[in-house]
């Protein structure tokens, strides 16, 4: 059952790090603003109680006592006026309350009189939001009642509360504070993260850069060391695998080799015994049927027909076994040099194109300065190129173009041979052709037996284009 992996997304490890770390500190901030609300909650209504408490019993002391004025001529206790007593401590109360606190006092049958120390609003005065939000959460919790007794009875009852404008200001300042340090905070962490996970990945750049290389066939390509293990885990496992690579493509390329030399040898001894047996043989029957055609003509004018079908038959024969040895073992190139070589080649298809399919070649360098172990392959590649685009492309335009790519100074380069058609490309109908791949598979094997590369890719409007690139040693000439 095949299974899909579903793709991740890919993001940047610094700025994710940042991001998480000014989500830990926003968290941060907003637990600490939290505590500073209700601290602040908390603050004032300790504020109010100590108030109350200290206005409550001053007051109980203050009833408590006798005065001769509150006493008749005929000795009866006048009703003490509570509400005088508390407007009496004007002066105490303003020594005594914080900005912002109102007293209230209640007296069963009058009505109620208050005393309020005033404030100054300040430029930092809280939003209308948070004021509503502090309000709502902590408004009720914030004001302070005790009761005034006397002997036992309650006489009145104070009420202490702070302005909801004078509280939520306090807190406001306190948490814009709050929220200045920690931007600062956040800015110091961000910039600290960032610079040393730039630094702590900065060798990662390396590691990236080589599985680019390795990736592009540079099996030679290796990491330095680094100081970070988990890195230096990573290098030694990287270098590792290159260097297993690189044993396992020179095996397969010296493999590769012997291969085809093994074949070129077999196609030589092959060639050779064609020519050398299979061809005298077959001269001596057209031989000998020429000679029974002459003497049949006196004696047995009958057998005349026969033997001129034998002389044909040898004839087609040895023709085709020419053309055979010719493809077996092309011994011209040796003596006519390889662009040459491929001039014949073009020109023979072109000949059994009869027109269909025009074959063309391009050569830019010297390609007859080639190493001849090199040149006789480029031939035969170019050989098999042509033959699949005359068998399944259905092109009308086949294009082989030989380039040499010199490198500066050494000399040493790349040879490029490309077949380029712009004819059915890799259709299904045509893969699924008899033959079709073989060729392909032969030109693989030449060309990892020589150290390059084949690449098969569609063009871009139809058609398709095998290049083959093996590096050379010594060439001379630079591209024109």
């Amino acid at each position: 059952m095949a299974m899909h992996l579903r793709r991740r997304p890919v993001f940047d490890l610094k700025w994710s790090l940042l991001k998480q770390v000014a989500a830990v500190a926003l968290l941060c901030f907003l637990g600490g603003a939290a505590i500073s609300v209700h601290q602040a909650a908390e603050e004032t209504l300790k504020a109010n109680r100590t108030v109350g408490v200290v206005v409550g019993r001053f007051l109980e002391m203050r009833l408590l006592s006798r005065e001769p004025q509150s006493v008749s001529r005929q000795g009866v206790d006048l009703q003490i006026d509570l509400q005088r007593r508390f407007l009496q401590m004007d002066g105490f109360l303003d020594q005594l309350m914080s900005p912002g606190q109102c007293m209230q006092l209640n007296e069963a049958g009058k009505d109620a009189i208050s005393r309020c120390l005033g404030f100054h609003v300040q430029a930092g005065e809280a939003p209308a939001w948070f004021s509503a939000f502090y309000q709502r959460a902590f408004g009720s919790r914030m004001t302070y009642e005790r009761p005034v007794t006397r002997q036992g009875a309650v006489t009145g009852t104070l009420v202490v509360s702070s302005n909801p404008s004078a509280v939520t200001a306090r807190a406001w300042s306190e948490i814009s504070r709050m929220l200045g340090l920690s931007a600062a905070t956040i800015g110091a962490l961000g910039i600290l993260v960032y610079f040393v996970v730039e630094r702590a990945l900065r060798p990662t750049r390396d590691v990236v850069s080589g599985l680019n290389r390795l990736a592009a066939g540079d099996l030679k390509c290796r990491l330095p060391p680094f100081r970070l293990a988990e890195l230096q885990r990573i290098s030694k496992v990287f270098n590792d695998l290159a260097n297993t690579l690189e044993v396992a493509t020179s095996e397969r390329a010296d493999l590769a080799r012997r291969l085809v030399e093994a074949r070129e040898q077999e196609r030589r001894h092959l060639a050779r015994v064609l020519h050398d047996e299979l061809a005298q043989s077959l001269s001596a029957m057209s031989a000998t049927a020429a000679s029974i055609k002459v003497t049949a003509s006196t004696d047995c004018p009958s057998l005349v027909p026969e033997a001129q079908v034998l002389t044909e038959t040898a004839g087609r024969i040895m023709k085709a076994l020419r053309s055979t040895v010719q493809e077996l073992r092309v011994q011209e190139i040796d003596d006519i040099g390889l662009l040459t070589s491929l001039e014949g080649l073009i020109a023979d298809h072109n000949l059994r194109g009869s027109g269909k399919t025009q074959f063309l070649l391009e050569a830019h360098g010297d390609v007859n300065a080639l190493p001849l172990a090199v040149t006789c392959h480029i031939f035969h590649i170019v050989q098999e190129g042509l033959t699949n685009a005359a068998k399944h492309a259905q092109a009308a335009i086949v294009r082989a173009v030989v380039r040499i790519d010199p490198a500066p100074q050494s000399g040493a380069g790349l040879v490029e041979a490309t077949v380029e058609d712009d004819g059915a490309g890799l259709a299904r109908e045509i893969r699924g052709e008899v033959g079709f791949g073989l060729g392909l598979i032969g030109i693989r094997e030449r060309t990892l037996a020589l150290g390059g590369e084949m690449s098969v890719v569609p063009r871009p409007e139809k058609g398709l284009i095998l290049s083959v690139r093996i590096p050379v040693t010594s060439t001379t000439g630079p591209a024109p």
